[in-house]
């Protein structure tokens, strides 16, 4: 007989195949591959969105200088949001270099997180597989997967309560952990207040039902790890605006608070109306909510009604009462922003898997009355999906001079999405006898394919991603990328009156512009301000440059890379 280092060689395929199929049944595995993969895949050649840029340039400025404490614009101090999201940044650029991903590598490792902590908290729900299948929902809803690669503090606002419910949790089913588990929720919710703001007291709030109704049962009020944790996790937030009222003054963290503003009270004197969403209504959340989660927030809805109708589901404050009131205090403060929302999409997630695991027993019903519905709605999938693959196949084989390249990617997203979405119906056509338990699973993770795939389409095309190619394009191509790789480029700033044409966008630009210049100067008020000899960007609406002796080294939309003459000053306009 062969052996090999000792061992039989039957004997080693044996445990080969044995461990294999130990890992195979391993959840951790699944969720790491369905999630991991998602937030793997990404465009070759990705580009920033401006909000990212933004917080881009503050982390890179407060690396370049080693200034920890100033959250501002080129060093002016503009404390409108803690500095969190800025510090985990620095560090990205500091052990991996300044990039796309790296500014969008905290975001990623606080979505790959939450995954896993929704897995974990929903093992309490009925039955305890919700909790997989929840997370692998919470994966494919699109809002909160784009913001999981995205350099902006929202996915950070997620993971952090998630931690500290988990904690809670932890600590009930372990009690010799009690003091342990109270104190890491306490520190995750009190360090929330580093990311988010003043927004960081609304999933304490939203915690409040489930923390007092069961006060008798899990001890949670009484436990002293919890406050120790919260005063632990409170600290850097403490020091930050200690330091910040001693350098610029109390006046610098009125940004920051007057963000958080209830329903109907104005601003204070001389201060502006923040809003990210000028149209945003009481009613806001309720139809923007549903609509960014379609068709889920159907299986939530059924989800819910399971669970609140089921006596043996313990914690129903907890996975009913959390979303409804964090609902309710994100409606009745200012502003409002569909970003804001993303921490009540684990929990509609976990109930949404409820659903599911509902429809699967349909399925697997015996009874034609049952399973007959779980295959009319798998039909109605299939003809769902049939029409985006006839969309997406008109968008792909459309002669190209009829068809601009930006809507043919589309066409990949039709037709990946639709082909996934046949999976239940072909499994549903299959349907012969007694229906197993792995035929259920297979049948319900059916559904989550197509949204799998057509995610997948959106981020390999660059739909999601690739926000300013033309931009990033024309700074490394030509005179421009030579010029930005071996000299100092300042900003000429945009004036406070308004510009011809679209603010909004040219100061998009500007944003995008200052954090793509490798070598950024300083931030000037006025043309006269820049050294002789020296390059800046420049609007062209905002400076008259007619009949000055300048070079103009490139054009990106209404701003251009000039170089100033020697000993010469350029005029303002006005």
């Amino acid at each position: 007989m062969i052996k090999t280092w000792g061992w039989p060689a039957p004997m080693i395929s044996k445990r080969f195949f044995s461990g294999f199929r130990w890992l195979l049944q391993q959840p951790w595995l699944w969720l790491l591959l369905w999630g991991g993969g998602l937030l793997y895949l990404n465009h070759p050649a990705p580009s920033l969105r401006a909000d990212e840029a933004y917080y881009a340039q503050q982390a890179r400025w407060m690396l370049q200088h080693n200034n920890w404490i100033t959250i501002g614009w080129e060093g002016v101090p503009q404390v409108n949001q803690p500095p969190g999201l800025p510090w985990l940044m620095a560090w990205s650029y500091h052990w991996f270099g300044y990039s796309e991903l790296t500014v969008r590598l905290p975001a990623t490792v606080a979505a790959a997180m939450a995954l896993g902590l929704t897995w974990r908290v929903g093992q309490r729900l009925l039955p305890p597989l919700s909790g997989l299948w929840g997370a692998a929902i919470l994966a494919v809803l699109p809002l909160w997967i784009q913001a999981s690669k995205l350099g902006t503090p929202d996915m950070l606002g997620v993971a952090l309560p998630l931690l500290g419910i988990w904690a809670l949790l932890h600590s009930e089913d372990h009690p010799q952990r009690r003091l342990s588990g109270g104190l890491g929720a306490g520190i995750a919710f009190s360090a929330g207040f580093l990311v988010s703001g003043v927004m960081a007291v609304l999933p304490l709030v939203a915690l409040l039902p489930y923390l007092v109704r069961g006060r008798h049962s899990h001890h949670h009020l009484q436990n002293p790890g919890l406050y120790c944790g919260l005063g632990l996790g409170a600290i850097p937030t403490g020091i930050w605006l200690g330091r910040t009222v001693a350098r610029h003054g109390v006046e610098a963290l009125y940004p920051l608070v007057s963000q958080f503003r209830l329903l109907g009270l104005p601003p204070g004197a001389g201060a502006p109306a923040i809003t990210l969403e000028p149209t945003a209504r009481l009613s806001y959340y309720l139809w923007h909510l549903p609509l960014t989660t379609l068709p889920w927030v159907l299986l939530t809805l059924v989800g819910a009604w399971l669970v609140g109708r089921n006596p043996q589901v313990g914690r129903r404050t907890l996975w009913l009462g959390y979303p409804v009131v964090l609902l309710v205090g994100l409606s009745l403060v200012e502003p409002r922003h569909g970003s804001y929302a993303l921490p009540i999409y684990p929990f509609m997630a976990l109930l949404a898997a409820v659903g599911l695991h509902y429809l699967g027993r349909l399925y697997r019903s015996a009874a034609p009355s049952r399973y007959r519905v779980a295959l009319a709605l798998g039909w109605g999938l299939g003809v769902l999906a049939m029409g985006l693959i006839s969309a997406g196949l008109a968008l792909l084989l459309t002669p190209g001079e009829l068809m601009s390249p930006e809507l043919r990617l589309y066409g990949w997203v039709g037709l990946l999405g639709g082909i996934g979405g046949l999976v239940p119906w072909i499994i549903g056509l299959n349907r012969q006898g007694r229906i197993t338990l792995l035929q259920q699973w297979l049948w319900q993770g059916g559904w989550l394919v197509g949204p799998w795939l057509g995610l997948a389409a959106v981020f390999l095309t660059g739909l999601w991603g690739n926000y300013s190619p033309d931009i990033k394009q024309a700074l490394h191509t030509g005179a421009i990328a030579s010029t930005l790789a071996h000299n100092r480029v300042h900003v000429v700033s945009l004036p406070d009156a308004p510009l011809p044409g679209a603010v909004f966008d040219q100061s998009h630009t500007m944003i995008l512009l200052t954090a793509y210049t490798p070598y950024l100067g300083e931030l000037l008020t006025h043309w006269q301000d820049l050294p002789s000899e020296t390059y800046a960007w420049v609007n062209v609406q905002a400076v008259l440059l007619d009949n000055l002796d300048h070079e103009v080294i490139g054009t990106v939309d209404d701003w251009q890379l000039l170089r100033a003459p020697f000993d010469r000053l350029l005029t303002p306009r006005g």
